[in-house]
């Protein structure tokens, strides 16, 4: 590390804090070189932005130095939880990557990399590659910082503070939408015909058609998957970033597949239009944005609750002392 790096880090710091920090880099540069990954550059910068985001709250005593760098963890667990995202990201050779500029992912889909895509205030790109297929999906993280809803920085891991019941809470949303969904079929079987809309055109107007049972079960099956993952992967007690994140892709998905029942409906009654599925494909961003906002929110209440709870404990010890 060179001295231009430590003056870097150590502006406005306690010549011991700096060193402290110095120290800390230097030890996971040396572990992130022994796991292997080539980027450690990167990833170096970053987090001494964070340290340095941090402290600028703080007096810049080497006290606040080691409790921030505390927070990170042993350097050594760092580099190799930072080696193993690496490796997992890369995944298996050709089944991931670009065609034409266009980006693909075929990979076993796991909780976390669908969480990551959805909610990821930290890289400021609104469209990033799908967790899994074809094409783009939608960062929210990134639209609620565009939109000055959050921070990027606004939690040190994202829902890493929200309270457990919260973080369970967020399964309601997706079930609520099921159940609506379900009710609102099970009322409207009676009166379905043999065929019913299956496509709709630019116009409005129905321009495919489908069984009653086929296009009901697609839709059953459309809103049961995206419900059933979700508590999987809450059972399993996954991080809370994956919980969360899965929970507001349920809602969307679920949304989504009452917009088009509604839709359905709206036809066969002599609606014309498809402002009913624009309703809720925009009800179906929204809804998780809201939800993924209002979590982000509560875990940075959390955290600065607890920094300020830490402070008044160190000091009341420090007065006992004296």
């Amino acid at each position: 590390m060179t001295d231009g790096q430590s003056s870097a880090t150590g502006g406005g710091l306690a010549p011991e804090a700096a060193a402290a920090i110095d120290d800390y880099f230097a030890r996971f540069q040396v572990e992130a070189l022994a796991a292997g990954p080539d980027e450690w550059e990167n990833a170096v910068a970053d987090l001494k932005d964070h340290v340095r985001d941090r402290l600028a709250e703080t007096a810049g005593t080497s006290e606040d130095a080691e409790r921030v760098l505390s927070e990170l963890g042993p350097p050594e667990a760092l580099a190799a939880a930072y080696a193993e995202g690496l490796r997992s990201q890369e995944g298996p050779p050709g089944v991931s990557g670009r065609c034409l500029g266009v980006p693909y992912d075929m990979r076993t889909p796991s909780s976390e990399r669908f969480a990551s895509r959805w909610w990821n205030p930290l890289d400021r790109r609104i469209l990033v590659p799908k967790a899994l297929g074809v094409g783009w999906t939608v960062n929210l993280g990134a639209l609620a910082v565009l939109t000055h809803l959050v921070l990027p920085d606004d939690e040190d891991v994202p829902f890493g503070a929200v309270p457990p019941r919260i973080v369970a809470a967020t399964l309601v949303f997706p079930l609520v939408a099921f159940v609506a969904f379900t009710a609102l079929a099970a009322e409207s079987w009676s009166h379905l015909p043999a065929q019913v809309p299956t496509h709709w055109g630019i116009s409005g107007e129905a321009d495919g058609r489908g069984s009653r049972l086929s296009t009901l079960l697609f839709l059953s099956v459309m809103t049961a998957v995206p419900v059933a993952l979700p508590a999987w992967v809450h059972l399993r007690r996954r991080p809370s970033l994956n919980r969360t994140g899965v929970s507001a892709m349920s809602l969307s998905l679920t949304t989504l597949a009452l917009a088009v029942l509604v839709q359905t409906l709206f036809t066969l009654g002599g609606g014309v239009g498809l402002w009913p599925m624009w309703l809720g494909v925009v009800c179906s961003v929204g809804s998780s944005f809201v939800l993924l906002v209002c979590v982000s929110r509560i875990g940075r209440a959390a955290e600065q609750h607890r920094d300020l709870s830490g402070a008044s404990t160190k000091g009341c010890a420090r007065c006992m002392r004296t």
